[in-house]
């Protein structure tokens, strides 16, 4: 299979006393590597299980009939990007290129920081926060379940999970606490450029052909 298991870019602990060891080990252990391991149960021996985790999602978000295996796929992809998102000692104002088209988009750091807050109490029961890039400009929204931005065409810059089990242990169910600890204490700023950086580089290279998802695809690809 062409996708790489799970895995964390620090330990456990290093997000303390922002984030819990205990809440990343549950949220690690039985949640994100769970949502891998069905995945891969339901994709080995067909051909599916030769696509990128990327192309995964896109091929079966298209395919009502793949819908349990879209959800798995995407959960792994969303907590992948949403633990890059923070760092140790991380948080507070975002600077460089992601600061600068913050204030063009938002007005001021602080609007920004009140938005994304508002769209996180907004958000009804489980889901995701991101700030994506779109159309030139950086965008908050939010998403329901396991959706994801990458089926829109958006680039995701910043991932925030916003299922209880993400802060549970840490802040029961005030959710308000955790979205502030996350851009008070975590949130990774460096990352966000990297990411900004990167689809400069990107947009100046030839466009890439998109595979389009036929009928005669969504029969063939039905996993049994």
């Amino acid at each position: 299979m062409n996708i790489e298991p799970p895995a964390m870019p620090y330990d456990f602990a290093d997000l303390e006393p922002a984030m819990s060891r205990d809440t990343l080990v549950f949220h690690f252990l039985r949640h994100q590597r769970v949502c891998f391991d069905r995945m891969l149960a339901m994709v080995r021996g067909s051909e599916l299980e030769a696509l990128p985790l990327d192309e995964l999602i896109r091929v079966t978000e298209c395919i009502p009939a793949q819908h349990t295996l879209y959800r798995y796929a995407a959960e792994v992809w969303n907590h992948n990007l949403f633990w890059r998102s923070m760092r140790p000692r991380g948080g507070g104002a975002a600077h460089g290129a992601v600061g600068e088209h913050i204030r063009t988009r938002f007005g001021s750091y602080e609007r920004f920081t009140r938005e994304f807050k508002e769209t996180a109490s907004a958000q009804f029961g489980s889901g995701w926060l991101w700030l994506v890039w779109r159309d030139d400009a950086l965008e908050i929204l939010a998403t329901s379940n396991a959706a994801t931005p990458l089926v829109r065409g958006d680039t995701a810059i910043l991932a925030l999970d916003l299922w209880e089990h993400a802060y549970y242990l840490d802040h029961q169910n005030r959710r308000a606490a955790y979205v502030s600890a996350f851009l008070e204490e975590l949130v990774d700023w460096d990352f966000a450029n990297r990411t900004l950086a990167n689809l400069a580089v990107s947009s100046d290279a030839p466009a890439a052909r998109v595979r389009t998802v036929t009928e005669t695809d969504r029969g063939r690809l039905s996993v049994r």
